[in-house]
């Protein structure tokens, strides 16, 4: 039993330890740091991110991807800027969610939603920081580390503490 607790303890310490570093790109690649978690975007190729999402019968265009490892204080984030045109803030918050969510272990779902997708335990998190970071800064990306010329409503993106968690 003592065994199993040091080596749930290690694992924990090592994965706090590690950061997943975004390989050498083009110049659609830049860093940024949120609420002490360094994010690289990445423009990608439209298309690059996968094949359409069917819910309900709906085809969507998959619009971000985020690669974190929990506990990690760094992640990448991929953006078609084709699948996230109008919703760019949108996505770019909900993915900035996905890189604190690991970071600080934050996790939420609601299985009792008619929506399938709020039913995962990563997006609905994630999605409730994207709402809250468009309620505070507004459309504009500048709490994210990105250069934008409107003025946002805040003076950064909301503390990953302020999301609710629930079941």
């Amino acid at each position: 039993m003592i065994k199993r607790i040091l080596s749930a303890a290690a694992l924990a310490l090592t994965l706090a330890s590690c950061n997943v570093t975004a390989p050498p790109r083009d110049n659609a690649q830049w860093t940024s740091t949120v609420r002490g978690v360094s994010i690289t975007w990445r423009w990608t190729a439209p298309g690059a991110l996968g094949e359409p999402v069917v819910e309900a019968g709906v085809a969507t265009q998959v619009a971000g991807h985020t690669t974190m490892v929990p506990g990690g204080q760094s992640c990448v984030v991929d953006i078609d800027p084709v699948a996230a045109r109008g919703q760019v803030p949108r996505v770019a918050a909900h993915e900035a969610g996905h890189c604190l969510q690991a970071r600080y272990l934050k996790v939420s779902a609601d299985p009792q939603n008619p929506d399938p997708y709020t039913h995962q335990l990563s997006e609905r998190w994630a999605e409730a920081y994207a709402q809250a970071y468009l309620r505070e800064c507004g459309p504009s990306l500048r709490p994210l580390g990105w250069a934008d010329g409107r003025d946002p409503d805040c003076a950064q993106a909301p503390d990953p503490d302020s999301i609710p968690f629930s079941w």
